[in-house]
């Protein structure tokens, strides 16, 4: 039941037939007793239409994806670190003026410390190989930068990230966004596959493997190890070709479907000012995964 005290939130996209947010937020809604409803805001024209018609509704958050997320960080009067370093931001807070919140990058990040912290462990001597250099990759490039930095960009890192890309173009901007930090280098394939041992963190940030887009998987079985962790940031399918290549060599997998829930968990956090509970955590990781499974 919906009364004249619902707040109103949504996603702002095209096109959002596929969109997992509405389960994540109406969910946690629920579960925290918070009187709300999360709606799918599809429409091509949103760079015409504005804002505006969404704030006369009295809308107060949305979550924005492709292709908006540029987009939507020029209408910000106020903007985060994140959206800043990206020009781009898939969360804006309506309540007092315009303020994008970029949570991608801190949603993969919690991905990868739920499954092993020391993965992001500035001292550790392996080193992360970043497959990609296009928006994802800048997110989560840009959190990885602060969780290995510390607030501290003069301290001594050990941990080196290497960015496997094709695009010299976008891998510079991000090298720019960054500082141009020492632990930061770029690598090609042939270097990757010589050097296998060095990484232990190999994070995927491409569309190849998602439902629809064709394409070879960069690595393959020749690569990995039992010694290797695999992020696979593309949750449909919920196994892409590179993951089942990863898995056949007893690699460690880290569910992409975990970046889609930890970035919304900390959406509806913004949008409510509720903490998240790790039972209501569990709850909608599993609707979520209930859900993907549907869709095979």
């Amino acid at each position: 039941m919906h009364s004249k005290h619902t707040e109103i939130f949504g996603i702002l996209g095209f096109p959002l037939g596929h969109t997992l947010s509405p389960w994540i937020h109406n969910t946690l809604f629920q579960l925290a007793g918070y009187d709300a409803v999360y709606l799918v805001f599809e429409n091509e024209g949103w760079k015409e239409l504005g804002l505006k018609p969404l704030l006369d509704l009295g809308v107060k958050g949305v979550s924005v994806t492709i292709p908006f997320k540029e987009w939507a960080y020029t209408q910000a009067e106020k903007v985060c670190e994140a959206s800043k370093a990206m020009l781009a931001t898939n969360t804006l807070l309506l309540r007092e003026g315009i303020e994008a919140v970029n949570t991608d990058g801190s949603g993969a990040i919690q991905s990868i410390l739920q499954s092993n912290p020391e993965l992001l462990n500035p001292k550790r001597s392996k080193n992360i190989l970043v497959l990609g250099s296009g928006g994802s990759a800048k997110g989560i490039l840009f959190s990885i930068a602060k969780e290995l930095e510390g607030g501290n960009k003069n301290q001594s890192i050990h941990r080196k990230v290497h960015l496997l890309a094709r695009n010299e173009t976008a891998m510079s901007e991000i090298e720019q966004s960054l500082g141009n930090p020492s632990w930061l280098g770029r690598v090609t394939k042939e270097q990757v596959i010589q050097e296998k041992e060095e990484y232990d963190l190999i994070i995927h940030t491409t569309p190849i493997g998602m439902k629809g887009v064709g394409g070879e998987p960069i690595l393959d079985s020749q690569f990995f190890t039992k010694k290797h962790t695999l992020f696979d940031i593309v949750y449909n399918p919920l196994e892409t070709d590179l993951v089942k290549i990863a898995k056949q060599k007893k690699a460690n997998i880290i569910p992409g479907y975990h970046m889609l829930l930890f970035q919304g968990i900390r959406q509806f956090e913004l949008f409510t000012n509720t903490k998240v509970k790790p039972k209501w955590i569990k709850k909608v990781e599993s609707i979520l995964l209930h859900e993907l499974k549907k869709r095979k």
